[in-house]
């Protein structure tokens, strides 16, 4: 396998734009959206929630496919602003883009030549000319890993998906891509006009080791269908906590279980519990 998981991790996400939300660790709470029953007696959930960081789109804008082409909009009070094309490939760009590059330090100027091929301003969207409804959107975030640690960028973990639009999924090699991260969106629904906010986070970096990606590829998995191809021991944990479950005198029997796992073994942390919130 390749390094090791107790490599420190240190990940740093920069943008291009200077009055861009930065990004933040997600929150277990969904910012106080997720329901507190679930935050309370669910950690898996919060866990889950809570894992990674946001990133924020540059602009309030939307996007429109009519089943062909794909057109954008910036969002005023809410509203379009007015429509235009991505078709033929056609890049559209933030009107401060060009802005946000004069602004550049000294000693950067001399390498703003790298943005030349859109202009000389950050790209923003582009539209597949072949599948007009997948779009590369630049958020112009940057970000960069210690040695051996990936970014998975994502979707928001358990935030409601927003009608008519997926959001791809992939690993990025930060410890040597630093580079624009690519945030690939699929419009799914003809004349479905989809909303982004540049104050709601349009997805999720959640860091993964590259020795747990290589792991993955030489694993053993192992599955049954029915009963008798379940092992013993499988079995008896199972029924142990499928026991505990059905006791009506016991409620957050996971977190109860948690508990006892860090009573018994000092060392025991549990995921998506802080020191200051240990269950007792």
């Amino acid at each position: 396998m390749t390094g090791t998981t107790s490599t420190p991790l240190r990940v740093e996400i920069y943008s291009l734009y200077v009055d861009a939300k930065p990004s933040e660790a997600a929150s277990p709470s969904l910012r106080g959206s997720l329901p507190a029953r679930a935050v309370q007696h669910c950690p898996p959930v919060a866990a889950g929630s809570g894992f990674g960081w946001y990133v924020y789109p540059p602009a309030d804008f939307a996007l429109r496919w009519d089943g062909q082409d794909t057109e954008w909009t910036l969002l005023e009070e809410n509203e379009p602003a007015g429509w235009r094309s991505l078709a033929g490939g056609y890049d559209g760009k933030l009107p401060d883009a060009a802005a946000q590059l004069e602004a550049a330090p000294e000693q950067f100027r001399d390498d703003l030549d790298i943005f030349q091929r859109y202009g000389g301003k950050i790209p923003f969207l582009d539209a597949d000319p072949r599948a007009a409804n997948m779009i590369e959107l630049v958020t112009g975030v940057v970000a960069r890993t210690s040695p051996g640690w990936c970014l998975i960028a994502r979707g928001v973990p358990n935030w409601p998906v927003q009608r008519g639009l997926q959001l791809y999924e992939g690993v990025v090699e930060t410890d040597w891509y630093t580079s624009l991260l690519p945030t690939i969106l699929r419009l799914t629904e003809v004349g479905q006009v989809v909303r982004f906010y540049r104050n709601i986070p349009l997805m999720c970096l959640q860091p993964v080791h590259r020795s747990t990606l290589e792991a993955f590829r030489h694993a053993e998995l192992a599955t049954g269908e029915g009963l008798p191809a379940w092992p013993e021991d499988v079995w008896s944990d199972f029924v142990a906590l499928r026991r505990r479950r059905q006791d009506p005198e016991i409620r957050s029997s996971y977190r109860r279980e948690q508990s006892r796992r860090v009573r018994e073994n000092a060392n025991y942390q549990p995921i998506g519990v802080t020191e200051a919130d240990q269950p007792t």
